[in-house]
């Protein structure tokens, strides 16, 4: 039957198209539903790099990193296509009030295992010269930490699953979901059935759990990142030389990539929070936030502070305390969700993915996802 599958997912993002391709490698008919084209730059899923590391302040999200690192590996051996590079990570506080939060992250990489080096300020500053910390500098290097390749990801996800068989759908947006057994999925052209289903939303997620009697807590903001070109000696940024970076802060933490497709660092600032209210609204970069970033690289990383180039807007869509939320739907055990990964779930996209297709196949998953489990996250 041609509208007829095993399971059926909703939003090829980085989480729908992981889950895609480990159902059809496991020999399900399915079908993944996106409602712009594959690699679109209107949600969470695109651009050319996220940061991939096990340095959490939360012992179990590192250990579901340390989970991810092989199904990525695994990925780019059966594509042919190099998607995560390990080149080093710093959790970096420049005052006191900081230090709390760079400790956090030792201690949980202590506590699974993982490899990390505390720096003081003189070692922080003769290891990496390029920063301005000043004297009660602490860092805490993780050299398992790089960056993902992003839409390169879901693009290769998308074809390996469509490769294993799986039916794919762009421009197709759903209109509504009627569960049951078989679930049925109404789109703009279509109407299929699943025995299961997978709904992935991102920013969209409220609309489509609707349907399955579910409303999140969720908070959907415009963030943005920045390219700069450094003033002077472009080496001193690439990636031999600059790991990727979390300078914990306020008002809002500083992240950073170094030099890679682009010839410019690529910075941002985490959770600054501009509220969308209207989904269908372009995505307009803001000047002020580009002008505020090229200020704390002035302050911080003056031989980055050159000329903004390509500022890009992406979604995060948070819950309250910026868990994800990775759950069977209330009252059906043929309905998972998968939402609010609330700007930092890229990286588990590929071991995500692997837990959506256990729980619709065997109820259960080996990755570690209890702590985000729709109870333990939101105390439903």
């Amino acid at each position: 039957m041609e509208n007829r599958f095993e399971v059926i997912v909703i939003g090829a993002g980085v989480m729908g198209s992981a889950a895609a391709y480990h159902l059809a490698k496991a020999r399900q008919r399915v079908l993944l539903l996106e409602r712009f084209e594959i690699g679109h730059s209107q949600g969470s899923s695109h651009g050319e790099s996220r940061i991939f590391r096990f340095a959490y302040n939360n012992p179990q999200y590192a250990r579901l990193a340390m989970q991810c690192l092989p199904l990525w590996r695994a990925l780019e051996a059966e594509s042919g296509q190099r998607l995560l590079e390990v080149i080093g990570g710093l959790d970096l506080a420049s005052e006191p009030a900081h230090h709390p939060a760079v400790d956090a992250v030792a201690e949980a990489l202590a506590q699974v295992g993982a490899r990390f080096e505390v720096l003081d300020a003189p070692a922080l500053a003769a290891r990496y010269p390029q920063w301005r910390l000043g004297d009660a500098a602490r860092a805490v290097f993780s050299p398992d930490s790089g960056f993902v390749r992003a839409t390169r990801s879901v693009q290769v996800m998308v074809a390996q699953a469509a490769k294993h068989g799986a039916a794919v759908r762009e421009r197709e947006p759903v209109t509504e979901i009627i569960p049951g057994r078989p679930v049925e999925v109404v789109t703009e052209t279509g109407r299929y059935q699943a025995d299961k289903l997978i709904i992935t939303g991102g920013a969209w997620a409220n609309a489509l759990l609707a349907f399955v009697g579910l409303r999140l807590p969720l908070k959907v903001t415009q963030e943005q990142v920045t390219y700069f070109r450094p003033l002077a000696d472009p080496a001193q940024f690439h990636p031999e030389r600059f790991p990727i970076f979390i300078h914990w802060r306020s008002p809002a933490p500083a992240y950073g990539f170094p030099i890679i497709d682009r010839p410019g660092v690529k910075v941002g600032f985490h959770h600054e929070g501009y509220l969308v209210e209207d989904l269908d609204a372009p995505r307009r970069p803001r000047e002020q936030t580009a002008q505020a970033v090229r200020a704390y690289l002035q302050a911080h990383l003056p031989g980055a502070a050159g000329e903004p180039f390509e500022p890009t807007a992406c979604l995060y869509t948070t819950t309250p305390d910026e868990d994800f939320v990775i759950d069977f739907a209330p009252g059906m055990d043929n309905v998972v969700i998968c939402s609010a990964c609330s700007g930092h779930g890229f990286k588990f996209g590929i071991g995500i993915g692997r837990a959506l297709a256990d729980l619709v196949l065997e109820g259960a998953t080996e990755m570690n996802i209890a702590h985000v489990r729709l109870r333990a996250s939101l105390g439903a």
